[in-house]
């Protein structure tokens, strides 16, 4: 029998999916067929979606282990944060902050100001972003006095 006219058992591939490591792509597979088939696809551009799903689910889970391993309070982002109570903050500089450009050039950023003005918001709020834009948040300690 020709290699076009066996059929592969989808429970086959799923299992090799599993043993590459690319648990999510096993487990929708029959959907991407399904969407694959309906949407007459190429097998490259079947083979592109499913490694596209599979490294959005692979970003997604990195994020949120950052995320969790930082212990940063949850909730603070800077679409949360009252620029009406702070109107002085700068919205320009922190917009280019939340860019994290700062933090794939090592560079330092220090929130100066009294209490309760924000800065603990702010800087969260940019901690947050960091594995998003960067792809990791290196910890760092630091001590106020």
């Amino acid at each position: 029998m020709s290699a076009a006219g066996r059929k592969v058992d989808l429970d086959v591939v799923a299992e090799r999916c599993q043993r590459l490591k690319l648990v999510h792509a096993a487990e929708c597979l029959a959907e991407l067929v399904e969407e694959a088939s309906r949407e007459d696809l190429s097998p490259v551009t079947f083979l592109d979606r499913v490694l596209k799903r599979e490294i959005e689910r692979k970003d997604e889970r990195r994020i949120a282990t950052s995320l969790r391993l930082s212990r940063l309070p949850a909730g603070k982002t800077r679409e949360g944060f009252d620029w009406t109570f702070q109107p002085t903050a700068g919205r320009s500089k922190l917009d280019t902050l939340a860019t994290c450009a700062f933090v794939r050039e090592a560079d330092n950023v220090l929130l100066m100001g009294p209490p309760g003005v924000g800065k603990s918001h702010l800087a969260v709020a940019l901690g947050v972003k960091g594995p998003s834009r960067t792809g990791s948040t290196p910890p760092t300690s630091c001590s106020m006095t």
